[in-house]
């Protein structure tokens, strides 16, 4: 198997995992949102203690700006690096996350992107070399939010999409490594994790939720079993 799970606290297991990993989080926002069991309001100083619990891992971790301003920078210091992904929304001032990287950076030539002129001749003799695209960019704006939450089968209540967190992961590990999430939530990660080929280690409290991720694991590894 290639994911393990615990509906626990990840406080209670994260410092005696062994060996080399990253974190790849879409933690709670601490905006007061309304989640299954857990309160999303805690004081200021409760949530950067939260976060600061993840300091000095390698890690990658998205926020509203504003938030990563209030919260990350006080709990992690200054990231090394931050990508921006902007999306359509119906939200004022809730149009774009950052992922902010820790101790681990995105190599941008392991995501391609397509070429934006294809007709000029430059990247028509590209393209004619076997070429399919440009190293990405520092700003994501080709993957939109998760819509219709209620009509699908996995219902969370603000997931992220499964192919943004593909690129967070394609960007900072190699296949075969290992990734832990440590607010799984309905699993998004764990199933990047799979698709991608990486194993995955996730936390989660909410029992309803931690029940998704290991069906929704579960079911790729079955697929992943199917194709081989």
């Amino acid at each position: 198997m290639m994911f393990k799970l615990y509906n626990e606290d990840f406080r209670n297991h994260l410092y005696n995992i062994d060996g080399d990993f990253t974190i790849v989080t879409d933690p709670p926002y601490n905006i007061n949102f309304n989640y299954n069991e857990y309160e999303d309001n805690l004081s200021d100083s409760d949530y950067i203690n939260l976060i600061s619990e993840l300091k000095g891992n390698k890690l990658a971790i998205i926020h509203y700006p504003e938030e990563t301003m209030k919260y990350f920078v006080p709990a992690l210091g200054v990231p090394d690096e931050v990508n921006v992904w902007a999306y359509n929304s119906n939200l004022p001032g809730r149009q774009s996350r950052l992922i902010n990287y820790y101790n681990t950076k995105p190599d941008y030539n392991k995501v391609l992107q397509p070429y934006k002129n294809p007709n000029d001749k430059r990247v028509k003799a590209q393209i004619a070399k076997g070429r399919i695209g440009v190293r990405s960019y520092d700003w994501f704006s080709d993957i939109q939010l998760v819509k219709n939450v209620s009509k699908q089968k996995y219902n969370h209540p603000c997931p992220v999409p499964v192919k943004l967190m593909e690129r967070i992961i394609l960007l900072t590990t190699n296949e075969g490594d290992t990734i832990i999430d440590p607010f799984m939530g309905s699993g998004t990660t764990g199933v990047a994790s799979l698709n991608t080929g990486r194993k995955f280690i996730g936390f989660e409290i909410d029992t309803e939720y931690f029940d998704m991720a290991q069906e929704r694991l579960l079911e790729v590894e079955m697929r992943k079993a199917e194709e081989r």
